[in-house]
């Protein structure tokens, strides 16, 4: 039996750690860099790279694949990106880029989001190959250098694998965790396994005063008040009115996995929502965290009204919203839900619009196999299907595959979980060696 030597392989995280790899929606990033990732990891993992394929799409954007015994089992994807977000005005304990162990921690940007997954899954690759073992199934490994700023390589890759007629039985990327802090008196970590996640627009509503060109028809209440008057009056009216509620399916085996691990009157609860939707609704509405499980979230993002001269009051004013859009709605449902609270004389614009991907089925085969493989390394945990309320890469794989779930084997608690895109971003050095063995079960055992 191949064994990991861990040592070598804490050195290899922190290699791929140091490599500054910050992405720039603006194209103002160091391609030096960038260019330079796929070839250390050649270098770092020539097991691996003797057996795999590799590939770059989009000129940065890593395709690996390792041929599986029958070419003819549609193949299974696993992802993450390996861009970053900058630190920039951020204080950090240790530097952000150095990689430093300290009590068994290392601290860097990236070890979470998500150098973590690609470095914990080429350990498994390499430590499965020595051993002579080749996977059932084709299996794809692809890494963007842009998912951090919403760039174009996931989708280019997606079109590849359109182009060249391959149809993925599931996709596996970051997303989810195993948590070790839950609401509602849940003392057991659960790994929480997104089955899909929010999409997001930007609105703009924009309102003009009496005697300024009307956006729109002025209505009789609102015909004596200033642009400022009318946004303000609009804005207050939606924090009155906020989208729909829904208790999707996907919820409910959420909260059904949680049942055996809440007091009551939560377990009885959440073993009959079907009995106690419309409570459940009103208790989940009451906290800003469980009302974004259940309904499209609208924050306001900036107001903006200026006079001509700085002295009068503005002829126009305009605020401007962020949605984060869950699975159920349409964008058609929510600006029109918008426009109906905020008032005809208000005009509703929407831009950066990016529809949230369909929820996969928590009852398939492969969430069942993710499942058991979670049992299997972390017996102590729970697994609970959830909407993820950020943004991945895999959105675009839900394209041209029913099945894409969003499950990085970390564990987290709330200190770490906010340190993601913030300062002090860090890795315990046993969870990510744990990491290893959970991708090391997952490729050694899919059929």
């Amino acid at each position: 039996m191949a064994e990991i030597n861990n040592e070598r392989a804490v050195e290899r995280f922190q290699a791929m750690l140091r490599k500054r790899t910050v992405s720039d929606k603006d194209g103002n990033f160091d391609r030096e860099v960038f260019a330079s990732y796929l070839p250390m990891l050649k270098e770092m993992y020539p097991t691996v790279f003797e057996v795999v394929e590799s590939q770059l799409i989009n000129e940065f954007g890593i395709v690996l694949k390792w041929k599986g015994k029958n070419s003819a089992l549609n193949p299974v994807v696993l992802m993450s990106h390996y861009d970053v977000v900058g630190d920039e005005g951020q204080d950090w304990k240790h530097p952000a880029f150095e990689a430093e162990i300290h009590d068994g921690v290392i601290w860097a940007r990236g070890s979470i989001d998500t150098k973590g997954l690609l470095a914990a899954t080429l350990e498994a690759m390499e430590k499965l190959i020595a051993e002579g073992h080749t996977p059932n199934r084709d299996i794809y490994y692809c890494s963007s250098n842009c998912e951090e700023v919403a760039g174009d390589t996931m989708p280019k890759i997606v079109d590849w694998f359109v182009e060249n007629n391959i149809k993925p039985w599931f996709v596996l990327d970051e997303g989810g965790a195993i948590m070790e802090d839950l609401p509602m008196g849940i003392k057991t970590p659960f790994a929480m396994v997104a089955v899909s996640e929010k999409g997001w627009a930007t609105v703009k509503l924009k309102a003009t005063a009496q005697g300024a060109a009307p956006a729109a028809k002025a209505t009789k209440a609102n015909s004596k008040l200033s642009a400022p008057q009318k946004i303000v009056k609009a804005l207050a009216a939606l924090e009155k009115s906020p989208t729909k509620s829904t208790i999707t399916g996907q919820l409910e085996g959420m909260l059904g996995s949680f049942a055996s691990y809440v007091d009551e009157p939560l377990r009885t609860v959440f073993k009959n929502i079907n009995l106690v939707k419309p409570v459940l609704k009103k208790v989940l509405e009451t906290n800003a965290d469980t009302a974004a499980m259940i309904r499209t979230m609208i924050t306001l993002v900036d107001i903006d009204a200026k006079s001509d001269n700085g002295k009068r009051i503005a002829t126009e004013a305009t605020a401007t919203l962020r949605l984060r859009i869950a699975p159920q709605d349409s964008l058609d449902y929510i600006v029109g839900h918008i426009q109906k609270v905020v008032g005809e004389d208000i005009e509703v614009t929407t831009e950066d619009v990016s529809l949230p991907p369909r929820i996969s089925d928590h009852n398939t085969e492969s969430f069942k196999y993710i499942e058991s493989t979670i049992k299997k390394v972390y017996p102590h945990v729970g697994v609970a299907p959830f909407v993820l309320n950020a943004f991945t890469d895999s959105r675009f794989f839900a394209k041209i595959c029913p099945e894409v779930y969003r499950f990085g084997a970390f564990s987290l608690d709330n200190e770490r979980f906010d340190s993601v895109h913030n300062a002090n971003e860090r890795m315990p050095v046993k969870d990510y060696l744990k990491a290893i063995d959970f991708y090391a079960e997952f490729l050694k055992n899919l059929k």
